[in-house]
């Protein structure tokens, strides 16, 4: 009896092992499909890191499941990871090279992330694709603003879409000509929306036509509150008082508190008027709609500087340096800064590296003649003095005499 007790224990433990194998097994047969309804899941709910980690792992148990490749481009997408996403968007278009839905999406990730040749080439060559029924809802991308600001579908106004971001992008080219004749397209096909006459306006006044301010007059008769053609609108009223001029940019902020240019108009308006706290305000509500401008993180540092917080100056001047690292308005103010601090070897270098990118930048040449001067470099000061005047700086007598005394 005891060894058949024995017998029995090992079967037992025998079974306990096969039966979660054929479990794991059978796991792994819907794994790929399973995975993918998880991360759909995930991403429904916003938890994008988290599908990602499941739809790659669905990729990797189904590698042509072009769904996926979708999916996780989506979630990179609202991750900030553009050049992730079009990678995915150029797996399944390798896959599948007539996906209409993947083609535009792939499209307006081009044009968004500064990529205009690129994004003209699929916006044409959607063009020639057929717009068949679909399920897909799609979420227009502002051109003009971050997120999406309607909602439009294959069967609906795709097409005027098309004419207008292939207007926006010959905008964006110079091509004013060219961007007119895609947005006489758009609106031939939708009539009434205030968008495109708002882009024709943009068109039109760069390529100075008379009568531009109608097209934004349209716009706003379609859409009074379109924050970008108020926006607009008070920049072209150039004789309004102060008091007017601002009530018009914050008006275009309350229509719409995600464009970035009114705060920046905005700002300098406040900034002309000397309310620097203000201006500060406005800049630091566009670094949150945009921060990776260097010339908003240098306006946003000489407001600091303006109230004396000069580590806070500093710092804005760099974060506009590491931006755009031939920024030579940003390594002069900083320059400008370590002079002001008597830094005065640092700010030499600041404006040595400014003149390495710009060689006749006449302003630096002046500033660092000065900063030579007082470190009684007389020579150099001299020289620097004779290059501002050079390139173009006005130079006085009483600084020529001082700087370069005669022998």
């Amino acid at each position: 009896m005891l060894v058949d007790k024995v017998s029995y224990a090992v079967v037992g433990a025998w079974l306990l092992l096969i039966l979660p194998l054929e479990s794991f097994c059978q796991r792994g047969r819907e794994t790929s499909e399973n995975l993918y309804e998880l991360a759909l899941a995930d991403y429904r709910q916003g938890m994008y890191e988290k599908a990602i980690s499941q739809v790659t792992r669905s990729i990797f148990l189904n590698a042509v499941n072009t769904e996926a490749y979708t999916l996780r481009a989506a979630c990179k997408e609202q991750l900030k990871d553009y050049k992730g996403a079009l990678t995915d968007l150029n797996t399944v278009l390798e896959i599948d090279p007539d996906n209409y839905e993947v083609l535009f999406k792939r499209a307006t990730i081009r044009y968004q992330v500064n990529q205009p040749e690129f994004a003209r080439q699929d916006f044409i060559r959607l063009l020639t694709l057929p717009t068949s029924e679909t399920n897909t809802v799609f979420y227009r991308q502002s051109a003009h603003r971050p997120g999406t600001d309607q909602i439009v579908t294959a069967q609906s106004r795709l097409r005027s879409q098309l004419f207008s971001y292939l207007g926006l992008i010959d905008l964006q080219l110079n091509n004013c000509k060219a961007a007119i004749a895609w947005l006489d397209s758009a609106i031939a096909i939708t009539s009434e929306d205030a968008d495109f006459y708002l882009n024709r306006f943009l068109a039109k006044k760069q390529c100075g036509e008379e009568n531009f301010v109608d097209d934004l007059q349209t716009a706003l008769r379609f859409n009074p509150d379109h924050a970008l053609a108020k926006h607009h609108w008070a920049l072209l009223e150039i004789n309004a008082d102060d008091v007017t001029r601002e009530k018009l940019f914050t008006d275009a902020i309350a229509a719409d508190s995600l464009l970035l240019y009114p705060y920046l108009q905005r700002g300098l308006h406040r900034m002309k008027n000397k309310d620097y706290k203000g201006a500060l305000a406005d800049y630091e509500r566009a670094l949150k709609i945009k921060e990776d401008d260097p010339e908003i993180w240098l306006n946003h540092g000489l407001l600091k500087e303006k109230l004396s917080d000069m580590q806070g100056a500093y710092s804005d001047y760099s974060r506009a340096i590491e931006l755009q690292e031939d920024y030579v308005q940003a390594w002069l103010n900083r320059g400008n800064l370590l002079a002001q601090q008597k830094k005065y070897s640092e700010a030499v270098e600041d404006y040595s590296v400014a003149l390495l990118y710009k060689p006749d930048y006449a302003a630096a040449y002046y500033n660092r003649a000065l900063v030579y001067h007082t470190l009684k470099n007389l020579q150099k000061a001299c020289a620097d003095l004779q290059q501002a005047q050079r390139f173009g700086f006005s130079v006085t007598d009483e600084m020529k005499r001082k700087l370069c005394p005669p022998d």
